[in-house]
C-alpha cells in the first residue's frame, strides 16, 4: 500500500518529536532505534525511508529540539513586558519545572555534554538550533535597551550562564543548591 507524501511528513514528525523526548529524557546512548520506532507502532525497517542512520536522526531531532524552544522564547517574547525580554526568557528557562522535566525542555542544556562527543554534522546541526537562540536573545536584549534597559552580558554570555545553571541545578542530588543555582543566574540575568 502506498502512502501519501503528507503521511510521510506526518510519520517522519512524529519521529523526530519522539526521538526528541527520549533523548532529553534518557540520553542518545540509551535510546535504541528498534525500540523507538516500536514506540510509535512503526516497523525498525521503516525507520531508513525517514533517516540514514541513528547519527542522522539524533541531528535533526535536536535541531528541531531547539528551533521548538526558540519559538516557545519567541512566544515569550512577545508577552513580555517592555524593558524585561531577557528577564521573561530566563524566569521561565530558569524555574523549577524546566528543571524537573527535561524531556520537555531544552536540549541544550538535556544534551551538550553527550553531543559534544558526536559527529561534525550533528554538532553543526545543534549549531543552528543555538544560533536561533541567541537571535532571539539578542532581539530580547535590543527589546529592552530600546526601553532603557542596559543589558548585563552578551547574549552568548546569557545563553551559556543559562544552559550551564539549569544542567548544573538538574545533576545536583541538593534540592537547596540546586534551587540556588537557578536563582542566582536569574538574578545575574536581571542585572
Amino acid at each position: 500500500m502506498r502512502y501519501s507524501s503528507s503521511h510521510k511528513t506526518e510519520t517522519r514528525q512524529r519521529i523526530l518529536t519522539m526521538a526528541a523526548l527520549r533523548f532529553r529524557a534518557e540520553g542518545v546512548a540509551n535510546v535504541g532505534i528498534a525500540n523507538l520506532m516500536a514506540d510509535l507502532g512503526l516497523t525498525h525497517g521503516g525507520f531508513y525511508a525517514h533517516f540514514h542512520s541513528k547519527d542522522d536522526l539524533v541531528a535533526q531531532s535536536c535541531r528541531q529540539a531547539l528551533l521548538d524552544m526558540n519559538e516557545i522564547w519567541q512566544a515569550q517574547l512577545e508577552q513580555a513586558p517592555s524593558g524585561a525580554g531577557v528577564k521573561r526568557l530566563a524566569k521561565d528557562y530558569l524555574s523549577a519545572a524546566h528543571r524537573d522535566f527535561p524531556d520537555s525542555g531544552c536540549a541544550a542544556a538535556a544534551l551538550a555534554g553527550e553531543l559534544a562527543r558526536h559527529d561534525k554534522p550533528t554538532r553543526q546541526a545543534f549549531s543552528e538550533g543555538l544560533q536561533a537562540l541567541l537571535r532571539t536573545l539578542r532581539q530580547a536584549q535590543q527589546c529592552d535597551t530600546a526601553a532603557g534597559a542596559r543589558p548585563a552580558l552578551a547574549p552568548e554570555a546569557c545563553l551559556a550562564l543559562m544552559v550551564g545553571a539549569l544542567l548544573l541545578s538538574r545533576a545536583t542530588a541538593d534540592e537547596t543548591l540546586s534551587d540556588r543555582l537557578l536563582q542566582t543566574a536569574t538574578a545575574a540575568l536581571e542585572l
